[in-house]
């Protein structure tokens, strides 16, 4: 029986085997998405800040994801 939450406070991961590709998938373009509009808002003179540091917590995110199927493989 599930709860709905993603697993996180039992300690497992809610992207386990083949999920984690997935989750690699959607971090990618969420990081590409996020890279392009980081680049539109700096040219058009808006303050980037807090967008750059979102996106730096989604790589590492990703990097994490990555050590995760590193050791998996």
């Amino acid at each position: 029986m599930t709860d709905g939450r993603d697993g996180a406070e039992h300690g497992t991961s809610p992207f386990e085997g083949g999920n984690l590709h997935a989750r690699l998938n959607t971090l990618e373009h969420r990081l590409d998405d996020g890279f392009r509009r980081i680049d539109q808002a700096a040219l058009g003179g808006s303050d980037i800040t807090e967008w750059e540091s979102f996106w730096i917590q989604l790589l590492g995110e990703y990097e994490g994801v990555c050590r995760e199927l590193d050791i998996a493989a």
